[in-house]
């Protein structure tokens, strides 16, 4: 009977490798299958360390090669990266990492004694080896050709943060909930601030009476800074699960119908509109396929897309073998700009946003999409430029940021840009 160390290691090792043969997401039902049968003690060291390797790959990969002198094969390399971030990265101790590694190589029949004698190496190097530096040219080439665009620096700047843990932001109802609020926290508006200490959420005792949730910085932004005024307008959030953006309107009073394609992302959606006692119309519509006969003045489409920008949440999508299918994701960018363009009324809006940073999803769409409609044009005065942080975002007409620091938090990559129908 294998001991709990070996238990969690070796389900940390399956799920690893189907995420990077399968190219399936960390967060799918798949996975999450497989770790839900732990304790939550066991669950959270699960995640720790599947998380923390996936975001170390490229780092490990080059420490590796350092103490290998062939090539490891896939189980092996898998074996070494979730050891390595555990000894080198998370500082966990180093006799139970190699104990349990070496048992564990016996089981899926790689090399024990290349394992045993590789870590110890590793082990004594481990100091110097954290400090590790990676280039540009070290992530998949896929991203490479996508993000080409991007300066020098801002090369740089992506290297140096997207390995990172993410912060955790919350957007509250309004001013007064945020004042009474338990935790520690750092103001990053009238309404929202950066969690200091990292907690289990459900472990906050406010968040049962549901006064706040949970929203990245670059995600909350482009709302909370339109210059535009809801009232009296007919709002609709076309892909709105889980439904942060919606919720930053429906806490001012206002009302909006909130849709999205998917069953599975509307249960989740539901769940916070209950604990939230927030109440919208929903809809469950396949937009590509559906001529809404309602026209509205306000659109949100917050469209699907590569998710680059949540790099730190989502470390699969630079882990996995494959790319994402950009082809596929673009052109359902470009039908649903175009769709939701019928269901606009006269000098209505779309804010059109993507969590990515790449030219093809954000500004090129964007551009393509003008030229396309004619009597459309580009809110150039969408966004409040005295804001605070504003510099940080407003970059040629568009709210656009790499994953980055504001304030030594982590925030994700984001892009936002407002279209007017001029007739």
């Amino acid at each position: 009977m294998m001991n709990k160390g070996i238990k969690t290691r070796l389900i940390i090792h399956e799920i690893l490798c189907e995420i990077k043969k399968n190219n399936i997401n960390f967060d799918s039902q798949t996975i999450q299958n497989k770790i839900n049968i732990f304790s939550e003690k066991d669950r959270s060291f699960i995640n720790n360390v599947c998380l923390n390797s996936m975001r170390r790959y490229f780092f490990v990969k080059k420490i590796i090669n350092k103490y290998l002198r062939k090539e490891s094969n896939f189980s092996q390399e898998i074996l070494l990266l979730s050891a390595v971030t555990q000894i080198v990265f998370l500082k966990f101790k180093e006799y139970a990492v190699i104990d349990c590694s070496v048992s564990l190589a016996k089981k899926i029949r790689v090399n024990p004694g290349l394992i045993n004698a590789t870590l110890k190496n590793i082990n004594r190097d481990k100091e110097n080896l954290s400090n590790i530096r990676m280039k540009f040219s070290d992530l998949p080439n896929w991203f490479q050709r996508k993000a080409k665009n991007l300066t020098i620096s801002e090369k740089k700047l992506f290297v140096d943060n997207f390995y990172q843990e993410p912060n955790l932001h919350l957007v509250f109802k309004n001013k007064e909930k945020m004042e009474t609020f338990e935790e520690k926290i750092f103001y990053t508006s009238s309404n929202s601030a950066f969690l200091l200490e990292r907690k289990k959420l459900q472990n906050i005792k406010s968040f049962k009476y549901g006064n706040w949730w949970v929203q990245d910085f670059s995600s909350s932004w482009p709302i909370s800074n339109l210059n535009y005024n809801f009232k009296d307008k007919k709002i609709i959030d076309l892909c709105s699960a889980p439904g942060g953006k919606s919720f930053q309107i429906l806490s001012k009073k206002i009302s909006l119908t909130l849709n999205d394609k998917s069953k599975f992302r509307l249960k989740n959606l539901n769940e916070n509109l209950k604990r939230l006692n927030f109440k919208a119309k929903i809809l469950n519509l396949d937009l590509l396929n559906t001529n809404l006969k309602e026209k509205y003045d306000f659109i949100i489409l917050d469209s699907p897309c590569s998710s680059i920008g949540t790099i730190r949440k989502n470390p699969e999508i630079l882990f996995k073998t494959s790319a994402p299918d950009m082809l596929g994701l673009i052109k359902l960018q470009k039908g649903l700009l175009n769709k939701a363009s019928t269901f606009l009324n006269k000098k209505g809006v779309i804010l059109y946003m993507v969590c990515s940073f790449l030219k093809e999803e954000t500004t090129e769409q964007v551009d393509n999409f003008l030229k396309r409609n004619k009597n459309f044009t580009l809110d150039l005065c969408a966004f409040k430029n005295s804001s605070e942080y504003a510099k940080n975002f407003l970059k040629n007409k568009y709210m656009n940021t790499l994953p980055k620091k504001i304030d030594k938090f982590n925030i994700d990559g984001y892009f936002a840009a407002c279209l007017i129908k001029n007739n």
